[in-house]
């Protein structure tokens, strides 16, 4: 009889349905622009940190919302007929969301509003179950975050990753032993200094890093990046405890070191020329311009946190917007 039927397990096997056809859209998306779409930042900062293709997660998520479209839809609406698989593969999915969450609060630092709209589709399905299935669920799913939440994550923030997706551009100099990655903001007049100073210093191997959105940088010989993530370079820069611009960090065999500054970074451009020759302890240049210790006055930078202009017209005279 209809009237013996579950409303929530209907609304539930339409709430799969919806979840499928919405990742449908998404792969073909993938399909046809060879990216995802993203509906904020914080979809494109997550998609660059992960190893897994975007396709071959769209694709697991189809399937998921899938099976638990035809085991709802075999139960005939009657919950006692919901195969405990389908309960199993629920709280499964709110296990791993529990894991994906926690990396994008803890390691991106930013939330992809997608996956977000993903995690609320399986809350959902759960609480329509019933409170038996959805009490274990979001149990579960504290639980897997506090775990998450538990690990040592800081060197995952620092590593290669975070420097290479955060790249708007590079420039390849004729010293190939370190490179050189320029935080920088299209608002900083500091900014505008060092890079105009790397006009007439081509030696250098630089990759540009800036914390806001650019969309030209007025150098030569300059490869852009098909994607790049602001965000991240900010998030490196609060993870390093450095809350002004310009910053270079250098990157030798023997570790790194950072320069932050208009002046520091002037002087260790003009001085040496040769990011091979600085960049780490022990070396000349680097005894003559110390790396900068998180938290140390700066008075030729601009904050990370605001726009610093040009007090003569209120704007920074750097062509990189």
């Amino acid at each position: 009889m209809l009237n013996k039927k579950s409303k929530g397990l209907q609304l539930g096997q339409s709430t799969a349905l919806l979840a499928s056809l919405l990742i449908a859209g998404q792969i073909g998306f993938i399909l046809y622009q060879g990216k995802p779409f993203c509906l904020n930042e914080g979809c494109k900062v997550v998609d660059q940190l992960t190893r897994v293709s975007p396709l071959v997660i769209n694709l697991v998520g189809f399937f998921f919302f899938q099976i638990i479209y035809w085991g709802l839809r075999s139960a005939n609406y009657e919950p006692r007929r919901v195969p405990q698989f389908i309960k199993t593969l629920l709280l499964a999915g709110l296990a791993a969301e529990g894991v994906l969450i926690s990396f994008q609060y803890l390691v991106a630092q930013a939330f992809c509003a997608y996956c977000l709209g993903i995690l609320a589709f399986i809350i959902v399905l759960n609480l329509l179950i019933g409170f038996k299935q959805a009490a274990p669920g979001l149990f579960l799913f504290a639980v897997v975050a506090l775990a998450f939440a538990s690990l040592d994550l800081n060197q995952s923030r620092t590593g290669d990753q975070a420097f290479t997706a955060g790249v708007f551009a590079s420039r390849s100099g004729s010293t190939r032993t370190s490179e050189n990655f320029l935080f920088f903001s299209s608002t900083c007049t500091h900014c505008e200094k060092v890079i105009a100073a790397l006009k007439t210093n081509d030696r250098a191997t630089v990759h540009f890093n800036p914390i806001d959105q650019v969309k030209l940088l007025d150098l030569p010989k300059i490869s852009r990046n098909a994607t790049y993530s602001p965000t991240i370079n900010k998030a490196l820069l609060t993870a390093l405890g450095i809350d002004k611009i310009p910053v270079l960090i250098t990157r030798t065999p023997e570790g790194l070191s950072i320069l932050q500054g208009e002046a520091p970074i002037l002087a260790y451009l003009g001085k040496t020329g040769r990011p091979d020759s600085a960049g780490y302890s022990g070396s000349s240049a680097a005894s003559a311009l110390p790396s900068i210790i998180p938290g140390l006055e700066t008075k030729d930078g601009c904050s990370v946190a605001t726009d610093c202009a040009d007090s003569s017209n209120g704007a920074s005279r750097l062509p990189v917007r």
